[in-house]
């Protein structure tokens, strides 16, 4: 124990309360950064018939901003129905959770009456033969048919409560059926109509926010569209700060401007490298007083041990070859050495690649064009798809977060990307 009077359960507790890499954040003090985008909302549903769609990056954090802001605006004596889209939801099944989102779920789950019947088999193994009553027929809200019934099942959720209901429907991107994104897209159009207090907060990507008002531009006169771009270094420092508050441990300023620019604005990676940090701290045989670069080491390595499968998954489907495994991987990390989401090919080269291989001395200088070679590779199927392409040797990857994932292992490989360049203005 090498935090000063700090017990295993007391780290435990404290790390709970504030670093939760695999849950969102509801209350407003764990939410850094987010102040005025949660007055922004407010002061939306302040205005009759207004719902919100957040978009942005995926793991930015729209659900933490969504619940937050539900909490805010009903308290917790009134829990906001959410709702998770996935691949094979459609329209009418996402509606009929939300609808059997107030039936108890031990209603919903027991098996529809059959009567009274025989069974014959008594406890205990022994042969027999027994009298059961019915059971209970199962309550659940069918899934809607039409657009009016959509809207039934939205006022049946108002009926159920005495005060504003918040609704929240998360990961829209999920749904890839044109027509299903129609029926959401008509759905909210008429949402006003309702009359009832129950508000939405719509979450996805920028995709589709954009289809969403080209098929129906009035959306746009109820939608209150609210961009979540990533978190400045100074409110990711504030996730860390105040874990080291309560620990009476001082965090080296070194460690929080390299775990600033390794999560790239993402706080899912700061809860991620921060949770494993303290915990080296705690088992250092030394009293930590202030954390060193074996700390921060040592939450990089946690942090990518414990970090989303997906993400592994797809760097190491784009990297691992049976040749060339690691200009691929050099390939990643070039690209990965900026905070711009768009780079050609000429400033990824002779402004991060060639700074990379030089530290990577027994490693050959690929030419430029066959670094170009490995981008264009990098856009297939074969390779995850993890780049994309934008035309005249201009690259970016497909998901932000994955150039968090990939500073990650450029980390854990002696590689600090960012930190040759002048990095003042990124706040």
């Amino acid at each position: 124990m090498s935090l000063r009077g700090v017990t295993d359960e007391d780290l435990k507790a404290v790390l709970s309360e504030n670093l939760t890499p695999s849950d969102s954040i509801k209350t407003r003090e764990r939410l850094f950064g987010r102040e005025k985008t949660l007055r922004t909302i407010d002061r939306a549903f302040a205005s009759p018939g207004r719902q919100i769609f957040i978009f942005g990056d995926r793991g930015v954090g729209k659900t933490s901003l969504a619940l937050t802001a539900a909490y805010l605006h009903t308290g917790i004596e009134n829990l906001p129905v959410y709702v998770m889209c996935g691949k094979t939801n459609n329209f009418g099944q996402t509606i009929q959770a939300i609808g059997n989102a107030l039936i108890p779920v031990e209603q919903r789950m027991e098996k529809p009456s059959s009567g009274g019947g025989f069974n014959f088999n008594l406890p205990g193994g022994m042969g027999g033969v027994g009298l059961s009553g019915g059971t209970q027929s199962a309550a659940a809200i069918p899934v809607p048919q039409s657009l009016n019934e959509a809207l039934d099942i939205i006022r049946y959720v108002a009926a159920k409560r005495n005060t504003t209901t918040i609704v929240i429907v998360d990961e829209l991107e999920r749904i890839d059926s044109t027509p299903e994104r129609e029926k959401f897209a008509e759905f909210i159009r008429n949402i006003p109509e309702l009359n009832a207090n129950v508000r939405f907060i719509f979450c996805g990507i920028m995709h589709d926010v954009t289809e969403l008002l080209q098929s129906h531009p009035s959306a746009g006169r109820i939608l209150e569209t609210i961009e979540l771009k990533r978190l400045n270094h100074d409110d990711l420092w504030k996730i860390l700060s105040v874990v080291a508050t309560k620990l009476n441990v001082e965090l080296q300023q070194e460690a929080l401007i390299r775990v600033g620019q390794v999560s790239d604005g993402f706080p899912h990676y700061v809860h991620l490298i921060g949770e494993s940090m303290f915990w080296s701290m705690f088992d250092d045989p030394e009293e930590v007083r202030k954390s060193d670069s074996r700390h921060y080491k040592e939450g990089i390595k946690g942090a990518l041990q414990r970090t989303e499968a997906a993400l592994k998954a797809q760097y190491e489907k784009a990297t691992q070859k049976y040749r060339n495994t690691q200009e691929f991987e050099e390939a990643l990390w070039a690209l990965a050495d900026s905070t711009s989401d768009r780079r050609q090919i000429a400033e990824i080269y002779d402004g991060s690649y060639k700074w990379i291989m030089g530290k990577r001395s027994d490693r050959p200088l690929l030419p430029r064009e066959r670094l170009n070679q490995r981008y264009l590779s990098l856009r297939k199927d074969t390779h995850s798809r993890i780049v994309v392409g934008h035309g005249s040797g201009w690259f970016s990857f497909r998901e932000a977060i994955m150039r968090g994932y990939v500073r990650l292992k450029a980390e854990d490989n002696g590689i600090d990307l960012g930190k040759h360049h002048n990095t003042a203005g990124m706040k």
